[in-house]
């Protein structure tokens, strides 16, 4: 536990606030109790350990379409229950969109989805659970979205809407303890908002909450609608502004919507495209424009404004101009 702790620490100063785990403490968190003058492990400690709750596992898959029918992948995570949220975490990396943002002469990789965020879903769904329940904790990746299924309601009397504002009674208050210590979750209560605060962060739809029957859903929507909308919001214009064309020489496939088709192939996000079309705005295909000038079109810091120019390379739609400086391009005219 205390080595999980250390390694999640991002400073030396973070280092030295963890404190030697010890008998006594182990037994404040609940994972052990004494009995006399001995200590005797809980459920809590065998579920941090040797595990032989056959329930107590997740079950991730990836799916084609929007619907359980066909498996495109899946996989069991079982052992101690803070392996499994990493083992699951790291599932779901897998099968979701990245990008890649280069700086200076490092890489970068970043994903469609707040990466923070599916790691609190996961590990609250197995902080929160209901281990008297013989189901398991379920992750599933849909074209659309990625649901978080838990057993057991909220717990205490907890309904839906005071839990999005922070507040939380938890079930399993040895194996949160243990999860705090180990910096696996923040704090009880803070798990929704943000996760809520994430999504919002990247522009997507606010997530669902869901008790069904006996069970705890979360779903995190991936921006598909928001892509199609943006798509077909990029097609309108083409349209409207081939009805305003008088010149009977110039062409449609002039304007943005040429590279509709290279953004698709590499799965460029909506909201990559939207960004990509204000820069065309300003410059279109014949002038030549920079990093600084993105920052300045789009007001934006200099982290995001890289993101875009790797979003347009990615896609090949713009190309490097030479003999006026480093850092120099335009959109092509192909």
């Amino acid at each position: 536990m205390r080595q999980v702790a250390l390694d999640a620490c991002k400073t030396e100063e973070e280092k030295e606030d963890v404190k030697e785990l010890t008998l006594e403490k182990l037994e404040d968190f609940g994972l052990l109790c004494k009995v006399g003058k001995n200590f005797y492990p809980t459920h809590a400690f065998d579920l941090m350990t040797d595990n032989r709750n056959k329930a107590a596992k997740v079950q991730c898959g990836l799916f084609k379409g929007v619907s359980r029918d066909i498996f495109i992948d899946k996989k069991e995570f079982c052992g101690p229950v803070f392996e499994q949220i990493e083992g699951a975490y790291q599932f779901v990396l897998r099968h979701i969109n990245t990008g890649v943002e280069i700086d200076g002469v490092y890489r970068t990789d970043f994903y469609e989805l707040p990466r923070a965020a599916i790691r609190e879903m996961i590990a609250n769904a197995v902080v929160h659970r209901s281990y008297l329940d013989r189901s398991c904790v379920q992750v599933c990746i849909f074209d659309d979205r990625i649901e978080v299924l838990s057993p057991g309601m909220l717990y205490g009397g907890i309904d839906i809407g005071t839990a999005k504002c922070g507040k939380s009674i938890c079930r399993n208050e040895a194996i949160a303890e243990a999860f705090h210590y180990m910096r696996i979750v923040e704090a009880w209560g803070t798990g929704l908002p943000r996760i809520i605060k994430r999504c919002r962060e990247y522009k997507l739809p606010d997530p669902k909450f869901e008790e069904f029957g006996d069970g705890f859903k979360v779903t995190m929507f991936r921006n598909w609608d928001g892509l199609i909308e943006e798509m077909d919001s990029v097609f309108e214009e083409a349209v409207n502004a081939f009805g305003k064309v008088s010149n009977g020489t110039e062409k449609v496939s002039n304007g943005f919507e040429r590279y509709l088709a290279l953004f698709d192939d590499a799965e460029t996000t909506a909201t990559f495209v939207a960004n990509i079309k204000k820069v065309f705005d300003q410059c279109g295909t014949t002038e030549v424009f920079r990093q600084a000038d993105i920052m300045c079109w789009l007001d934006c810091s200099k982290s995001k404004a890289t993101n875009v120019m790797n979003a347009m390379k990615a896609a090949k739609v713009i190309e490097k101009v030479a003999g006026i400086g480093p850092g120099r391009y335009k959109f092509i005219e192909k």
